[in-house]
């Protein structure tokens, strides 16, 4: 793969006198330098290490971008570069878009934090569920009482963002963050050139035109399957275009994102700490996340970040140091850049410290205090993991894999149909409108995936009886209707 194409963006320095100012100034670029390096050196390390085929990264540092790269491959079969304008998909990031929104609300006094969110959706059947409870994911369980990350109720900020503005998520990203900030390479969601007519009045035909454009630099997804194959997946769920997930962008455009941030564009610094202190339970506990953002302690160091993930694909990392006025954004187009940090201490207050590439950042301005340790173990046991879990396929014959061939649909699953095909001895399935996807036999019946948790199984045929489908995740089983 590919070498860092690296960009520093440092500022020159104008000597004109001798001043203690400007000999410390040149110190402090010198220095900052030097930790470019380091950190560059590092990260190209440990993307080899993890088969992170393509990735994009920033630093900014007193509200500059003061360094910028793009490593590997966008597309590896088209031997595409990574850059720093490539697009990415940035998962959950896009929730501290929301956070923003709503907290704008807030300062606006249109919106009480405390206000139930039974208001906005009859999905809650009393009020014991506030604002603040979705923002800091303590709506699972008694309201307020546990940190449980819940992407899916987060999803209801949409509704209280709709009714309060009469505008959709979509349309008040657009309008507040990426036409402002010139986030010209950035995209709202996956499908809005598709879905052109449903948005059409909303954003415009001169929108639309550049987000098509843009889509040509999205990166292809892929995924760390077994002992360190590289497999190229399918993108994301095409639905996602909520508070939730769903946002494209750049690492360039997420660092105009970050500046604007911090020079408080969207709301003042008093109520930003506010969206950055951490939840206090019922109990009086600190929990590991504020209102759309992760904060930790951690050494008396306060680190505001978030993640982003989709299981295979994409993952998104952003990570802030703010009495440093520092900021880490990367981007890449597989799991791996943030999936090893998980394990069963997953949302610990510490987590994002079990992060190699947070870790490496950390080290690089002193503030790692012994990180390299516990996230270098983290790293290995990840990699063991996926190892120990890569299954080795089997040849089944073209006249069996021929029988499966057919469509199914899933009445217990939305109603989902899956079409089955063969290409020689492959077996693939599409769920339209997707791309297909190749399964791999563990024996003749049944079949797995290397990017899912979930397996095909089928029935045989047997006389008149066509083959039937079922899938499997884990204990569950979902039966299926063959329509053709």
């Amino acid at each position: 793969m590919k070498t860092f194409v690296v960009c520093f963006a440092l500022t020159s320095i104008l000597v004109t006198s001798a001043t203690t100012a400007n000999t410390q100034s040149s110190r402090d670029e010198s220095g900052d330098k030097k930790r470019f390096e380091r950190f560059e050196k590092r990260v190209h390390e440990l993307r080899a290490i993890l088969k992170v085929p393509g990735m994009s990264a920033v630093i900014v540092k007193d509200q500059k971008v003061r360094w910028t790269a793009g490593s590997g491959f966008a597309d590896v079969e088209k031997q595409t570069s990574a850059m720093p304008n490539t697009l990415f998909h940035i998962a959950s990031l896009t929730k501290t878009f929301g956070a923003t929104l709503i907290m704008q609300l807030v300062e606006q006094g249109k919106l009480s934090l405390d206000e139930p969110a039974s208001r906005y959706s009859t999905d809650f059947k009393d009020d014991s569920v506030k604002i603040k409870h979705l923002l800091t994911h303590t709506s699972s369980g008694k309201p307020g009482d546990r940190f449980q990350y819940d992407g899916r109720n987060y999803d209801y900020v949409d509704a209280v963002l709709e009714k309060k503005t009469g505008k959709k998520f979509t349309q008040l990203v657009v309008e507040t963050f990426f036409d402002p900030l010139e986030m010209t390479d950035s995209v709202p969601y996956h499908n809005v050139v598709v879905d052109a007519d449903k948005w059409m009045t909303l954003l415009g035909q001169e929108r639309l035109d550049r987000y098509k454009k843009n889509l040509e630099k999205f990166a292809e997804p892929y995924s760390y399957y077994g002992a360190g194959e590289i497999i190229h997946t399918s993108y994301p769920g095409r639905h996602y275009n909520g508070s939730a997930a769903g946002l494209l962008s750049t690492a360039l455009d997420m660092a105009k994102y970050d500046i604007a941030i911090d020079r408080h564009q969207f709301i003042k610094k008093e109520t930003q700490e506010h969206a950055w202190t951490p939840f206090v339970s019922n109990s009086g506990a600190r929990l590991p996340h504020g209102l759309g953002w992760f904060a930790t302690n951690y050494h008396g160091v306060r680190l505001i970040w978030h993640y982003g993930h989709w299981g295979s694909g994409f993952s998104a990392l952003y990570l802030k140091v703010p009495e440093k006025d520092l900021t880490l954004i990367m981007l890449a187009n597989s799991e791996s850049l943030v999936d090893h940090q998980f394990d069963e201490r997953a949302m610990t207050a510490k987590v994002i410290v079990d992060n190699v590439f947070a870790c490496s950042f950390l080290d690089a301005w002193d503030l790692g205090y012994g990180c390299e340790k516990n996230s270098q173990a983290a790293m290995k046991k990840w990699i063991a993991k996926r190892r120990a879990s890569g299954k080795v396929a089997i040849k089944v014959s073209p006249e069996v894999l021929e029988s499966y061939v057919g469509e199914y649909q899933f009445e217990t699953l939305r109603n989902r149909i899956f079409i089955v095909t063969r290409e020689g001895d492959k077996l693939l399935v599409q769920e339209p409108p997707g791309k297909g996807f190749q399964v791999f036999a563990e024996s003749e019946t049944k079949f797995f995936l290397k990017d899912r948790t979930w397996g095909l199984e089928f029935t045989p045929k047997s006389g008149a009886q066509p083959a039937q489908l079922k899938i499997v995740q884990g204990k569950d089983a979902f039966l299926s209707k063959r329509i053709k």
